[in-house]
């Protein structure tokens, strides 16, 4: 079955409802783990022009850095995330084993890792992919090799091609296994951040659309077609703000739980509960 591309966007007032760093931590942790649970491509958090002000600049960075740093395997992130005040609480985050965070050293030819490149010469570059050395081999730089000369400081995933004496992979990355998320955060519209996802199928998420029950054929009919799909979040004062309609892309706005016994709904739980219907739909219909 051909694999579809799924994003999530989420507003960057996600966090506007707290000033603590730590609860801010553990709700952006929260929708990590969704993202890794169902297997999501791509997460952009976008402007939310209902708030009149730049003031959360800040915190979608902080939103960009924390899924990031719970995307990067353990073995990398002090090498990737440099110690700073702001990501002081990042022990709380749940971590996500997947399939790109091994939880074994071991390696073996064909073995999938990412790695991040420490240094380079005229021959090739040299990768931390989190290799441990044997008690003979202590004084050797636990790095494996790439013959190509890639950026330095960057993460990059990899395929182990050869064990001896040295360590050989090559860039590559698998494509049966779920292999994480990406993140971007825009600084734009909700419009202008789609125009750069460039989907053809956008569902709107919103307590005021028609419930998943009452359009479900045609809405499996929409995503069995689509092979770019978008799904919008609102944030914690108001639903989405902007009009999507009238773009290139077929638009459904819908409503992922019906009778709801809360008066408001958290970002967070509609993301839980809108993703755990669509996987059921992508996967069993």
């Amino acid at each position: 079955m051909h694999k579809k591309q799924v994003s999530i966007f989420i507003p960057d007032s996600f966090l506007s409802e707290t000033s603590d760093l730590k609860i801010k931590t553990s709700k952006i942790g929260v929708i990590g783990r969704a993202l890794a649970l169902f297997k999501i491509d791509q997460i952009v958090i976008y402007k939310d022009l209902s708030q009149n002000d730049d003031k959360y600049v800040t915190d979608a960075d902080f939103m960009a850095d924390v899924l990031e740093y719970m995307d990067t395997p353990q073995y990398l992130r002090k090498k990737v995330f440099p110690i700073r005040s702001e990501l002081k609480h990042v022990g709380i985050l749940p971590p996500l084993r997947t399939p790109h965070h091994p939880t074994e050293s071991d390696l073996k030819v064909g073995d999938y890792r990412q790695g991040f490149t420490v240094k380079r010469n005229k021959k090739g570059t040299y990768i931390d992919i989190g290799m441990k050395m044997d008690s003979d081999m202590k004084g050797m730089e636990n790095l494996a090799f790439c013959k190509e000369q890639l950026s330095v400081n960057k993460v990059f995933s990899f395929r182990v091609t050869k064990l001896a004496k040295e360590v050989i992979v090559t860039p590559d990355e698998p494509d049966d296994v779920y292999w994480g998320y990406k993140t971007l955060s825009t600084h734009k519209s909700l419009k202008n951040s789609l125009k750069l996802v460039n989907p053809d199928f956008v569902v709107e998420t919103t307590r005021y659309a028609d419930t998943i029950n009452s359009i479900f054929n045609e809405f499996e009919e929409k995503l069995d077609k689509a092979d770019n799909i978008a799904i919008v979040f609102g944030g914690p004062y108001s639903s989405i703000s902007e009009d999507l309609s009238g773009f290139s892309w077929d638009l459904v706005k819908l409503n992922t739980i019906p009778s709801q016994g809360t008066e408001t709904v958290r970002t967070e739980e509609a993301v839980i509960s809108t993703l755990s219907i669509i996987n059921m739909l992508l996967n069993f219909c």
